[in-house]
Formats: structure tokens, sequence, C-alpha cells
């Protein structure tokens, strides 16, 4: 395998990064934490003796973002796997982002996953087993008064991957999409929750366990699917009195 990660250096992407390099898998990484970054890419050729290339790269800034891993990735030779564990929220996010911190959240979590999927698409298709892996969040299932903009993000990024799907259906492709319930990240660390924190290493054995299958969108923890019919269920008399 020759893979790319995007979100890299953190959370699902640290350990999924150590996951695929146990299996011997070639990695591109991409993150913007050059201290971080390098730290893992040492680590990786280390410990499992892989090929590890890096890019240091803000999301937040698409076209240059696209461009500096489409440069490396010319260097780095063909690439089977894209993983996007990538990710980021404000806690702000009531509805009164400038547009300028609301363009990040969109970026981060939207456009540049398209951007990089349209780069590396075309090449994609002509390889008889490829994948295309997402990662959304249950902040998604419905509209609410926090986490507004990184909520339509993750909601968007859903329906491309159901796009994606379909395009890619009679190809070699694989597309999958996790919607994530509570993960153990610097985020959610210290957070008062309702329901129980998976680790990322338990979301990685569920990536892994469903590598070649066509699952197409799932929840995990797979409890998630009945709370996320139970929210949708809720009339809006009620949903509206919610406070979360």
């Amino acid at each position: 395998m020759r893979v790319l990660v995007v979100g890299a250096s953190a959370g699902v992407g640290r350990a999924l990064c150590e996951a695929l390099g146990a299996r011997g898998a070639a990695l591109l990484l991409v993150a913007s934490d050059v201290r971080d970054l390098d730290a893992l890419a040492a680590h990786l050729r280390l410990v499992y003796r892989v090929e590890v290339q890096t890019v240091v790269a803000d999301a937040r800034c698409v076209g240059e973002c696209v461009e500096q891993v489409g440069k490396a990735a010319a260097v780095f030779g063909v690439i089977d796997s894209l993983y996007f564990p990538i990710g980021a929220s404000h806690a702000e996010d009531r509805g009164l982002l400038g547009i300028e911190r609301a363009s990040a959240i969109l970026n981060t979590n939207l456009t540049v996953v398209v951007g990089l999927v349209t780069h590396f698409l075309p090449q994609l298709l002509t390889q008889q087993r490829a994948r295309i892996v997402g990662f959304g969040s249950i902040a998604a299932i419905r509209g609410r008064k926090t986490n507004v903009v990184y909520s339509a993000a993750k909601r968007g990024l859903e329906s491309y991957f159901e796009s994606l799907r379909h395009l890619t259906a009679n190809t070699g492709v694989r597309v999958q999409f996790y919607q994530l319930g509570y993960v153990a990240t610097q985020q959610s660390f210290g957070q008062r929750l309702l329901f129980p924190i998976v680790t990322p290493k338990q979301v990685v054995q569920k990536v892994l366990c469903n590598m070649d299958r066509d699952i197409g969108k799932i929840f995990f923890p797979r409890y998630w699917d009945l709370i996320a019919l139970a929210v949708l269920w809720v009339p809006w008399p009620i949903y509206k009195k919610l406070d979360f």
C-alpha cells in the first residue's frame, strides 16, 4: 500500500499511521505542525522500517495545501489509498463567527478534502484496488446552536462521500465514511459527555477491519445509529428547547 493520510499527527490520524505502518504501508503524511509530524515520521521509520514522507501544510489554505501535497506525491509515487482523519472546530462556533474563522472551519473539514480527492481521483480510478476513507461527526446528525459551521461542514462532507461512492460504484475504488461519536482527543479532554468515549485506536481497528468492504457510511460506535434516529425524531417544539 502507498497511503496518503491528511491530519496525520494526532488523534485518529496518528493511530492510523501506527496501524498502517505496522502493516508495512508506505506513508505520505500531511499535518500543520512540523515538530509533531517530524517526530511521528522518525518513529514510524525506526519502529516499522517503512517509507515515510511528510508535507507540512495548512488545510485552511486549500489551494496551497493541494499544490504542496500534489508535488510531494509526484515524488512519493502512485498512491492507492486516501485517508482524511482531519478536522477542526472552534469553541465560539455559535452562529456569530466572522468570515475568516468560519472559512477556516469549512476549509479544514470539507473544502481541502474535496480539493485533494479531486486531485487524486483520476489516478485512483485507473487502479484495480483503491480506497478513499473519510471521517465525519455525530455533530452533523441535526443542526443545533453550538458547532454551527462545524456541523454544516461535516454534513456537507457526508453528502460529498455519498456522491463519491455513487461515482465510483463500478470501479475498483472503495469509498467509506465513518460518522464518529465521542473520541478521546485533545478536543474532548475534560468534557462531561453524555455517552461513552472511544479511543483513536478503537476507531482505527474498525477501519482496518472494514478496509476492503463496501460499507458506505456507518456510525462508530454503532449505538449511535439508534441515538441518531432518536435525535432526528424529536419534535421541533421539544428540540428547540434542548440546550446542547
